[in-house]
């Protein structure tokens, strides 16, 4: 599963470049080498095999590094991955054993530490690939996001023909769209994520960004701005399909997905940030045992009952 990931990211991070040259592509590399770098260091410490070999750290610190801004100084992949791995995933006991999604964890501590640096994205019109030095990025025109103008309360500028073909500011791996659907499908043919997670989840925000629309110009343009803007359709192929932290049985999956999508939208209306799905994440995580549980038991409620009138 690790490859396939690694592999989906692979035109997600090629379409950044396409606008702003090579910057992104070593952001994202800065969070892969930080997340293996802790995870060797990591093994080393506790005196145990190096498990850098599963691909699970190169993907966590590739998730991290695709999610923050092109303008991002290289520090910040780096923080975000190194808080993944050494104060996430390996207290838990590292790969397949970790509570919480680290990826959503280490992005949300850079979230809460340094939003500045996160949502402050280039202009896709500038023409022009970006510096690679971070003291050559201070002129650097800049423009507000989709999630950023929803946030706000005012009227995003972008039509859905622009959020498909991702020609707005946004962070490295979330603002190609179609480039996310077919990514998408991808993983689903490969088996790598669940549509029994995903499609719950969509359908849960998609039916929020209805019901209480933050645009104006009808409910369609609501649901299109809200699924297309931010990560949310990112979190949901990649951060909320983890299958350590996903629950295993089909039901309790349908109830994960919805409760995502809830936690995320609440966070949209309520947050303080712009974009808070790893928050969203990080807290549905919490309940994946508890909904796998429920889910197991109504779909064994009939045999439980059988067996409870035979005692």
């Amino acid at each position: 599963m690790s490859g396939d990931v690694l592999i989906a990211l692979v035109p997600l991070c090629v379409f950044s470049s396409v606008y702003y040259g090579m910057r992104p592509i070593l952001l994202v590399l800065t969070g892969i080498i930080s997340a293996v770098i802790s995870e060797t260091l990591c093994c080393l410490f506790m005196r145990r095999k190096p498990s850098i070999v599963d691909g699970t750290a190169a993907v966590t610190g590739a998730l991290v590094g695709a999610l923050v801004s092109p303008l991002s100084p290289y520090w910040l992949p780096a923080a975000g991955a190194i808080f993944a791995i050494v104060a996430v995933k390996m207290p838990m006991g590292g790969s397949g054993r970790n509570l919480f999604n680290p990826a959503a964890a280490g992005l949300a501590a850079i979230t809460l530490c340094f939003q500045g640096f996160l949502f402050t994205y280039p202009d896709p019109g500038l023409g022009v690939p970006l510096p690679l030095a971070d003291n050559a990025l201070s002129g650097i025109i800049t423009q507000g996001s989709p999630a950023a103008q929803l946030a706000e309360g005012g009227q995003t500028l972008y039509t859905p023909t622009i959020l498909l073909l991702g020609d707005f500011p946004g962070p490295i791996g979330a603002t190609a769209i179609a480039i996310l659907l077919a990514v998408a499908l991808y993983l689903f043919i490969r088996r790598s994520i669940s549509a029994i997670i995903i499609l719950p989840y969509l359908a849960t925000c998609a039916m929020l960004a209805w019901a209480f629309p933050r645009v104006s110009g009808g409910s369609g343009g609501s649901i299109m701005v809200e699924l297309c803007s931010g990560y949310l359709l990112f979190a949901g192929v990649f951060l909320l399909n983890d299958p350590v932290t996903s629950p295993r049985h089909w039901l309790g999956r349908v109830f994960y997905g919805v409760l995502a999508g809830l936690f995320v939208m609440l966070m949209r209306y309520f947050g303080r940030f712009e974009e808070g799905a790893c928050f969203a994440i990080l807290l549905v995580n919490a309940f994946s045992t508890t909904l796998d549980r429920l889910g197991w038991y109504l779909l064994n409620l009939k045999r439980i009952r059988e067996r409870r009138r035979v005692e």
